[in-house]
């Protein structure tokens, strides 16, 4: 009885450790997977979570993007999950490959890059301050960042 009762533990541990759940961002506490810095901004944070169930946290979406570069692998991967952190719900994860993004002189994202996420076009372009700002979908932000 005692094998049976470790053999369902066992069994138990490893369904929750392989499971593919996006995981909550601990603001202050996690660290940025590209740049090491501390997660602090709600607007801009971003996640990405692997087929495998590995949990990446960024503190932006163009550290998310840069990290993607140095593992193509992990971008490649048709069962990755992207998420991003939007402008509008500051800590709401949402597909990243969904949204829209718009860089812009008056988000002052973490890294500098000036890039905030939208869930539509819509949203994106009405927040447009000026004639410099440049609107991305998911592939063109990945890209140019």
């Amino acid at each position: 009885m005692k094998i049976l009762a470790l053999f369902a533990i066992a069994v138990l541990f490893l369904i929750v450790s392989c499971s593919r759940e996006p995981q909550p961002i601990q603001y202050g506490k996690d660290a940025c997977a590209h740049c090491r810095m501390t997660i602090m901004d709600k607007r801009f944070a971003a996640e990405i979570v692997t087929p495998k169930g590995k949990v990446f946290k960024f503190d932006a979406a163009e550290c998310m993007a840069a990290y993607l570069k140095t593992e193509p692998q992990i971008a490649a991967d048709q069962n990755t999950i992207f998420l991003v952190c939007t402008y509008n719900k500051p800590g709401v994860l949402v597909n990243a490959q969904n949204c829209y993004f718009l860089s812009d002189g008056i988000f002052k994202s973490p890294m500098g890059g000036n890039l905030a996420a939208f869930i539509s076009k819509e949203r994106a372009t009405t927040a447009i301050d000026s004639k410099t700002a440049k609107l991305y979908n998911w592939p063109e932000m990945l890209k140019t960042r």
